[in-house]
């Protein structure tokens, strides 16, 4: 019953994210010609796709869509009135967080694996190709970065109250990464980099073909692994303060 309530509640949420994220990889594929006719330089259509998507416009876009994925929890409900019937249940509050968060991370990964089914199946339509295998390590990288972006909505929405101050929070600490990322200070650690290890350019590094050789150059496991234990981290003290908290 509690993951049922907990995808109803997100459910609309989830799917409006996929038909945008779907609509932005589509048009993206869809219009290669033309944008790729007026790019200042010439573009292969693997890094046009690289470009346009993994780096800049849909990249943005599934941002902006984990972080309202993010939105909701106790806190919130509790704002407009509505936690009464979660509180109520017979069920302990770390346990409405863990299903909340695990929840979330499923969507975020389905959402990230989304341009990785879209992407390849659609470029033969414009005569043109583009690896599978490539496009699923892009897809990791999206899926293990947006389980961070998700869990540091999450904890905003569980410390701030207000409808919008968790989304504003979120998206001031990723454009506040990004910054700091280029801080001569964490130059040197470039696995602190989010928003770097999402574009993936290393990964245009090896030969784009469809084969297993696809998976010449290895994946940031070290990145991913940070951020997955960020991502915990952020959700355990989540559920903390939500055990701790007194709702009247």
């Amino acid at each position: 019953m509690l993951w049922y309530k907990m995808w109803r509640e997100s459910r609309v949420r989830f799917a409006i994210s996929a038909v945008a994220l779907l609509w932005m990889c589509g048009a993206v594929v869809l219009l290669q010609q033309q944008v790729r006719a007026h790019a200042d330089e010439p573009l292969s259509y693997v890094r046009y796709i690289w470009h346009a998507v993994y780096k800049a416009n849909a990249l943005d876009l599934y941002i902006l869509l984990v972080i309202v994925l993010g939105l909701g929890g106790v806190q919130q409900e509790h704002a407009q009135g509505t936690a009464g019937f979660t509180l109520s249940l017979p069920l302990s509050r770390w346990r409405l967080v863990a299903t909340r968060a695990v929840t979330g991370w499923v969507e975020v990964a389905v959402l990230a694996l989304l341009p990785a089914l879209l992407i390849p199946l659609l470029s033969p339509w414009v005569g043109q190709t583009f690896p599978f295998l490539r496009a699923l390590q892009f897809s990791v990288l999206w899926a293990g970065c947006g389980m961070v972006i998700f869990a540091l909505t999450f904890f905003f929405s569980t410390v701030l109250a207000g409808a919008y101050s968790p989304a504003i929070a979120s998206v001031a600490a990723v454009v506040g990464c990004s910054m700091s990322a280029g801080l001569p200070l964490f130059e040197r650690f470039p696995a602190l980099d989010l928003i770097d290890t999402m574009h993936g350019a290393q990964l245009l590094l090896s030969p784009g073909n469809a084969s297993l050789g696809a998976f010449a150059v290895p994946l940031p496991w070290l990145s991913l692994g940070l951020y997955a234990l960020l991502a915990l981290c952020l959700t355990g003290v989540a559920g903390v303060i939500t055990a701790r908290r007194d709702f009247p």
